[in-house]
């Protein structure tokens, strides 16, 4: 199972999303072929309806107070809910994955000591960067705040407590960077405020940055 879902996964990265609808001079709608070979593929592998999938693919639902829209989406919007649904069926896999070895490791007895495994990616700088890698160096940002706190601080002011000579250990604490990105009126909060308002772009955001 496991391996029909991350085969449907990659097959669903390949489905081809075309501009402009059955017309094709249609710039704000697309479509996507019910009989495209990787949307067939997905679809057996997953068990879902091809004409419905083809369908949600290029269109979304809004829901009001009294009524359902059904609004049709450009190309590019569609390509990038295509990916998010990949990037989520890969992430509930990934959950149930863990949940099952915490499942099979698990016993009834208390527990008082535990092995954790943590893998995480190291700092990433590419020539274009985008959401995933900010999100990637925030949290190793919060790894290296960790190890300072817990290596640095609190060992040395440990020290000074007991009056232990020692040579001061000089290291640069990066907490005014995560205050940058996580504090009120920092990277986070503008980014979500910007998310709610109407009319929102990249521009307005990056101007209450700057």
């Amino acid at each position: 199972m496991i391996f029909r879902i991350l085969a449907a996964i990659l097959h669903l990265g390949n489905v081809e999303v075309v501009q402009g609808g059955e017309r094709g001079d249609d710039t704000e709608c697309c479509m996507v072929q019910p009989q495209n070979p990787h949307l067939v593929a997905m679809c057996v592998l997953l068990g879902i309806d091809k004409e419905q999938i083809s369908v949600w693919l290029c269109n979304r639902r809004i829901e009001s107070m009294r009524e359902v829209i059904t609004k049709p989406m450009t190309a590019d919007q569609a390509v990038f809910a295509r990916d998010a649904l990949a990037k989520h069926i890969y992430a509930r896999l990934f959950d149930w994955i863990v949940s099952r070895i915490n499942k099979a490791l698990s016993f009834k007895d208390k527990v008082n000591r535990f092995i954790g495994v943590l893998d995480i990616y190291g700092f990433e700088t590419f020539e274009t960067n985008s959401f995933e890698q900010f999100c990637i160096n925030y949290a190793n940002e919060k790894l290296q705040q960790q190890f300072n706190m817990h290596v640095f601080k609190l060992e040395q002011e440990e020290y000074v407590r007991e009056q232990i000579e020692w040579k001061f250990i000089d290291f640069y604490d990066n907490q005014p960077c995560i205050d940058l990105i996580e504090s009120k009126l920092g990277v986070l909060d503008l980014l979500d405020e910007e998310c709610r308002v109407p009319k929102g772009s990249d521009k307005s955001w990056c101007g209450k940055l700057f």
